[in-house]
């Protein structure tokens, strides 16, 4: 994209200028007029850092523990059992029909499900309906040979700084300042004085094959200060340990804030972690049913018919899609005609690659997001490179 090609789009998007990107993010802005050569040239890294952006005034951040934790309270109040910390070790089709409750209950047995999850600890469970829904945990042949390795993990991380106060980067109310500054904010509201009234500090972020989000976080519950940032980064197809992932993600929050560099041994990170994204061959997300363990597909559809079913490899944008894997899953199970012809389109166009690689999926993997990132890096520092295809 280029800025003169780009207008405001339908949904109330922004193009913003590099000077507007870097106001609203809280980044310095130096003066290309500056007789400084040093000057100069971090007013060039600034540029080619952010050369233009996006503001969408329709996004909204929540906090996926929480609402992770919410939906699995209400699942419960269905009547839902989680059993966490059960680790499936076989998924076994029994060689017995569908369920007939009517026969079972005659004989005054329990239903018996159309397969067999065995966890690890030797314990059972029956049931016709199965979804596997893993993540970028590694399935054994025993249980998928369909999903074992049509994704590679990749492992990113996030840290926590300690509450920055008025170093903060980010300040609320910085954005309708700066467009209503620039004209491009008509709709910002003002009060009696003409002031600016603000909304909440902006989430950011930007579009580096490792990118970097980050947002402002003020704990309510905490007294001794607010302005704390919560920053991620990094793209691994292999684990790091500890020390390495906070140094590198220190030098990034370096990079996108040079204000702080002068202070970065003292800006604490309170906490670091991360975790492993399933990334599908062509980063898009896998759901359907696993043709492996029923031949008769379009036989026996609905819930009486059984099946087992997939949805993984979100590649880390999983709060929306998930949702909507989940409501084409239902209505697949339930004989849902629509639901099933929908179902069919990601099985068609996205399905699971039959060989990623394996066993040099992650090296490769590596060795991409490697080429990638000193793309990023090469651009950053102002050479001219052309462009490489998206991967996602």
């Amino acid at each position: 994209h280029t800025l003169e090609d780009e207008e405001e789009e339908e949904d109330g998007c922004q193009m913003l200028t590099w000077k507007e990107v870097n106001k609203i993010m809280g980044r310095p802005t130096i003066s290309s007029s500056s007789s400084s050569s040093s000057r100069g040239s971090s007013d060039n890294d600034n540029r080619n850092l952010y050369k233009w952006g996006e503001y969408d005034p329709s996004c909204a951040g929540v906090n996926p523990l929480a609402l992770t934790n919410g939906l699995a309270d209400a699942a419960e109040r269905w009547g839902v059992r989680i059993y966490e910390h059960a680790r499936v070790a076989k998924l076994e089709k029994q060689q017995q029909t569908p369920t007939s409750p009517q026969r079972q209950q005659c004989a005054g047995e329990p239903p018996l499900g159309k397969y067999a999850i065995v966890i690890d600890d030797g314990r059972t469970v029956r049931c016709d309906q199965v979804v596997l829904c893993t993540g970028a945990e590694q399935l054994s042949d025993d249980v998928s040979r369909r999903l074992k390795h049509s994704t590679v993990p990749v492992y990113t991380w996030m840290a926590a700084t300690e509450p920055l106060g008025e170093r903060c980067p980010l300040k609320d109310g910085v954005v309708d300042r700066v467009l209503s500054s620039s004209g491009s904010n008509g709709s910002a509201n003002t009060n009696d004085d003409n002031d600016v009234i603000g909304r909440p500090a902006p989430m950011c972020g930007d579009d580096h094959i490792s990118l970097n989000y980050w947002r402002r976080n003020d704990d309510i519950n905490e007294g001794r200060g607010k302005g704390r940032i919560l920053f991620g980064s990094l793209a691994d197809t292999y684990p790091f340990p500890e020390w390495m992932v906070s140094l590198r993600l220190r030098s990034a929050l370096a990079e996108v804030y040079p204000q702080l560099s002068q202070h970065t041994d003292d800006v604490r990170f309170d906490n670091v972690w991360g975790g492993k994204l399933a990334f599908a061959l062509n980063a898009m997300p896998l759901v359907g049913r696993d043709s492996d363990y029923d031949d008769d597909h379009h036989a026996g559809n609905g819930v009486d018919g059984g099946g087992v079913w997939y949805a993984t490899g979100f590649a880390g944008h999983g709060i929306v899609p998930t949702a909507l894997a989940g409501s084409l899953l239902a209505d697949a199970m339930l004989g849902n005609e629509h639901g099933e012809r929908r179902l069919r389109l990601f099985q068609t166009y996205f399905p699971p690659a039959s060989w990623n690689g394996y066993p040099f999926s992650r090296l490769g993997t590596g060795t991409v997001l490697l080429v990638y990132n000193a793309w990023d890096w090469m651009d950053k520092k102002g050479v001219p490179m052309p462009p490489l295809p998206k991967l996602w």
